[in-house]
């Protein structure tokens, strides 16, 4: 991702049209008057000098005013669905411009939020440009825009070559096997058994303006992809959140709201405002788009264990998606930890399991800890969540006969995700993102980075931005994958 960024900040730098504003101050050049693309150019090398760029989609080469995610590569290849090289329906064309025009502005709201107030850019003005220059695209452009949209992977083969990667990824393996003997265990288990294994810190989800809704009232795209309004989205989000069950252990494993003192500071997680962040995500699934609504949660660390504990490090999350069918019963759920890791998957007694190419060799494939799961369980689950390593111990259905002296009950506010782009700084002086450029979080690196780098994921152990989780040392999977469920399930 790195990579692309930089050659397109200096692409927009070298264009002509910065020749006559590059390193001009504020005050000297007027927006206004500048031409759409000349304004985007210089937009985005301001952007780029103040070190706030946005990695949350892809820039797409030529066209400023989009930005791709995996989703955008699927999408634009399904408009040519007879294979004649052009668009077969101009409405699904309008879809993917508003998808990736969406993706685009959802990145440049942070961006500007986040540059000083003295670069006297407005983000209205960007977006007025990015609109109309977005506006003017016909489907005659789809092969040039086709070639253009492109997401690369967040694996890095030269670290794989240079590491022995078909050597050392047996090593890789092996622990991966004893982490699952070790871990796995506790699906076996009974919510009973696993309440009076310790104390419980329960979180549950509450919204400003719960409401009613009926998911067939939603409004879908020419791709059959919903979308909602602000309102409904946390509606939606309301409505499938699960319980986040956190055995008491330290401060450390208590669910808070990100925060940053200050531009540059190291960001911390306030115990004192559980917050669940939310988002809408979409998977390409038995032939059709289907929903997601993705949940994170963010924890102050995960606090070493041993002296030598590699896995220890600042800032610690857990993600947990559930994707939902035509009708809004839940098909599957999956989870990953911030830094991609520990990926299990918990499909419905709806879905059936498939075989897969990773299934007969040492890559990772898809781990079913709980085996399947009723869609009922899955509509409101329980998490059971271990402290210190903040592993998933369990996902049961909504639990009953437990006192209130058996758990600490806490109610946590839903935020939408996007907000982690552009945190309010606590000493008053604006905004900054939670991310870096390249989509990492600073100060979060793990030990673990100077062994398992020859699997080829860049930080190993590093919480990340949504689009960079890598889920698989061994192998070559991303969590937001358009086909992933297709790749290991199919509907019964």
């Amino acid at each position: 991702m790195t990579i692309p960024r930089f050659l397109f900040a200096a692409l927009a730098v070298s264009l002509g049209a910065l020749s006559g504003c590059a390193g001009l101050t504020p005050d000297t050049v007027n927006l206004e008057s500048m031409s759409c693309e000349d304004r985007l150019s210089y937009v985005d090398a301001v952007v780029s000098d103040n070190a706030v760029q946005s990695a949350s989609a892809s820039p797409v080469v030529g066209y400023p005013f989009l930005r791709a995610n995996r989703n955008s590569v699927l999408m634009a290849r399904q408009l040519d669905a007879d294979g004649g090289g052009k668009v077969d329906r101009t409405d699904q064309w309008d879809a993917l411009i508003l998808q990736m025009r969406g993706l685009d502005r959802a990145a440049r709201q942070s961006e500007i939020a986040n540059l000083p107030a003295s670069s006297g850019i407005s983000y209205e003005t960007v977006e007025n440009c990015a609109n109309a220059m977005a506006e003017s695209l016909t489907p005659d452009q789809y092969q040039t825009l086709l070639s253009a949209v492109f997401v690369p992977d967040d694996y890095l083969d030269f670290q794989r070559i240079a590491g022995l990667y078909p050597l050392t990824a047996f090593p890789a393996y092996f622990g991966y096997e004893g982490w699952k003997q070790e871990n796995f265990a506790s699906f076996s288990a009974s919510g009973n058994n696993l309440i009076h294994s310790g104390a419980w810190r329960e979180y549950t989800v509450t919204s400003s303006e719960p409401g009613r809704f009926d998911v067939a009232d939603i409004d879908q795209d020419a791709f059959g992809q919903w979308r909602p309004s602000e309102d409904e989205l946390e509606n939606l989000a309301q409505a499938y959140a699960p319980v986040f069950r956190v055995r008491a252990g330290s401060d450390s494993d208590k669910v808070g709201r990100a925060t940053l003192l200050a531009r540059g500071a190291l960001a911390t997680i306030d115990t004192d405002n559980p917050t669940v962040y939310y988002r809408l995500s979409h998977t390409y699934f038995a032939g059709r788009w289907r929903p997601q609504i993705v949940y994170e949660i963010w924890f102050p660390e995960r606090p070493a264990s041993s002296p030598f504990d590699i896995l220890a490090g600042h800032l610690d999350a857990l993600i947990w998606r559930v994707t939902l069918d035509d009708d809004g019963s839940p098909l599957i759920a999956d989870t990953i930890h911030g830094c991609g890791c520990y990926h299990m998957f918990f499909p419905s007694n709806g879905l059936q399991r498939i075989s897969a190419p990773e299934d007969h060799d040492i890559r990772e494939t898809a781990e079913m800890p709980a085996g399947y799961l009723a869609s009922s369980i899955l509509n409101g689950p329980v998490l059971w969540i271990d402290k210190t390593s903040h592993y998933l111990l369990d996902v049961t259905g909504a639990a009953t006969g437990q006192s209130d002296a058996d758990i600490a009950r806490q109610t946590a506010v839903l935020r939408p995700a996007q907000e982690l782009g552009h945190l309010l700084l606590l000493n008053g002086q604006g905004t900054a993102g939670l991310y870096s450029e390249d989509g990492f979080v600073p100060g979060t690196e793990r030990l673990e980075r100077f062994i398992l780098w020859p699997m080829g994921v860049d930080k190993p152990g590093a919480m990340r931005q949504w689009g960079h989780h890598a889920t698989a040392f061994v192998g070559r999977r991303h969590f937001d994958e358009a086909k992933l469920m297709d790749r290991y399930f199919i509907k019964r």
